[in-house]
């Protein structure tokens, strides 16, 4: 088990982890999830590395990232945002790469790979480049923009220390080599809070009203506690050296966010590394010899960048064996003793529960089993067994079960397909399978 931490933390563990050399472990781009037109947007917009991009260990170009920018989408979902997000993480990005792209999306240019970081491993980082003029679009629409950036800035250090097993023992180093290392923490140490500043900066220009997320850096070390007393894997002094370097990037981060905030920039720090560090082991791949998070790890992420921006992080309510989906509709999950249904991959309430929650006007032709709904100036009308439905008068196909009538003792409630009826009414309708949940947002 040891051998592998400390074979991860080796150059060609750490070090190369981090810069992303692992092509085949490149996500597949992210899509932005479109909403429906009515409505204001709430535009998320992700920017860095490759926790940013959400990448886990053993990812293939097919697999498809949870990492903490899906779990902050969600936490929007939760608060009756009406979200969409954009992600552009990149694998092995440093923070004067971001800075140039930032850089080059405000002043309209076009760039490749060779104009940004040349060296970068991330199969998709081309076909980013070359989307530049949408990343100013999106930065400029946003509401929300999240950063990771910076573990790809020290990996020069990691290497200065590399051993024959592990991590070099600092302390056993001769003294030349010692200052050697320090001087170059002091210079990596100085170009991250240039180019961080700066890439917030561009940032700010394109869209000075976004609420601006940066995470601090966790350290992948792991390490065990034994009474309270913390024992790293690697030399004791090599760990001392790297914790004091963590303690320097953090005030370095601190000084940033302290100058933009004096300049009215709203921007908050994501404790990554509290977050991270609570279990490395657990929250790490590192025994893998992957230093990125595994799937508990990104959600802990997802937890620190949430309580930074809205102070809670919320989850859906355990659900009885018999009700299969949660619905949260505007931020509040939906009770009630009728429970949903899935039918053919659709989902199927009691109408009187959907409109009630979304406040909705709600008439019934008991001649014609028609159930109207009319909310903020539209109105869709649902019939029992029609296979259409008729928005603002215009008749058109359900793409779902009809609505039908569910048989409760004593008594029968109609049913209706929950997306037909919040899209027909102009709401937002986003089902996350992750969490086995419908989000209706107005």
């Amino acid at each position: 088990m040891y051998s592998k931490i400390r074979n991860a933390l080796s150059r060609t563990g750490l070090a190369a982890l981090i810069a992303g050399s692992l092509a085949v472990g490149a996500p597949a781009a992210l899509a932005a999830d479109t909403a429906p037109s009515a409505g204001k947007s709430y535009d998320i917009v992700v920017l860095g590395d490759s926790l940013a991009a959400g990448y886990e260990h053993g990812f293939t170009e097919k697999s498809v990232p949870y990492g903490f920018a899906e779990h902050v989408y969600e936490q929007a979902l939760f608060q009756g945002l009406r979200a969409e997000y954009a992600n552009y993480g990149i694998i092995g990005l440093r923070s004067d790469g971001l800075s140039k792209w930032l850089s080059a999306a405000a002043e309209g240019k076009e760039v490749t790979k060779k104009d940004i970081q040349a060296a970068l491993s991330d199969p998709r980082a081309e076909a980013f480049f070359a989307n530049t003029e949408q990343l100013e679009e999106d930065v400029r629409s946003a509401e929300l923009i999240l950063i990771s950036i910076g573990g790809n800035d020290f990996l020069q250090l990691l290497n200065g220390l590399e051993g024959d097993e592990t991590l070099a023992d600092f302390g056993k180093l001769p003294p030349a080599e010692q200052s050697s290392l320090r001087t170059m923490l002091t210079t990596l140490l100085d170009t991250y809070e240039a180019q961080l500043e700066s890439a917030i900066e561009t940032v700010r220009e394109l869209q000075p009203d976004a609420q601006i997320v940066v995470a601090n850096q966790y350290l992948p070390v792991p390490f065990m506690k034994v009474r309270n007393e913390t024992t790293y894997l690697i030399p004791e002094s090599t760990a001392e050296f790297l914790v004091d370097g963590q303690a320097k990037l953090l005030e370095r981060l601190e000084t940033v966010v302290s100058e933009l905030e004096n300049k009215d920039v709203s921007i908050k720090i994501a404790d990554a590394a509290s977050a991270i560090e609570k279990s490395i082991l657990a929250y790490t791949s590192i025994e893998e010899g992957d230093v990125h998070p595994t799937k508990a790890g990104y959600a802990e992420l997802g937890k620190a960048y949430a309580e930074a921006i809205w102070g809670e992080y919320k989850t859906v309510k355990k659900r009885p064996a018999n009700v299969p989906i949660s619905v949260v509709v505007d931020g509040k999950e939906l009770e009630s003793s009728y429970v949903p249904v899935i039918k053919k991959g659709r989902t199927f309430v009691a109408i009187a529960d959907i409109t009630d929650a979304i406040g909705a006007e709600r008439k019934w032709d008991a001649k014609t089993n028609t159930a109207t709904i009319l909310l903020d100036g539209r109105t869709v009308e649902m019939t029992i067994g029609a296979k259409t439905i008729k928005i603002n008068g215009k008749t058109m196909p359900l793409n779902a079960e009809p609505a039908y009538f569910q048989q409760y003792p004593g008594e029968k409630k109609t049913y209706v397909p929950l997306a037909a009826l919040s899209e027909g009414l102009g709401l937002q309708v986003e089902y996350r399978d992750t969490l086995k949940a419908a989000f209706i947002n107005s």
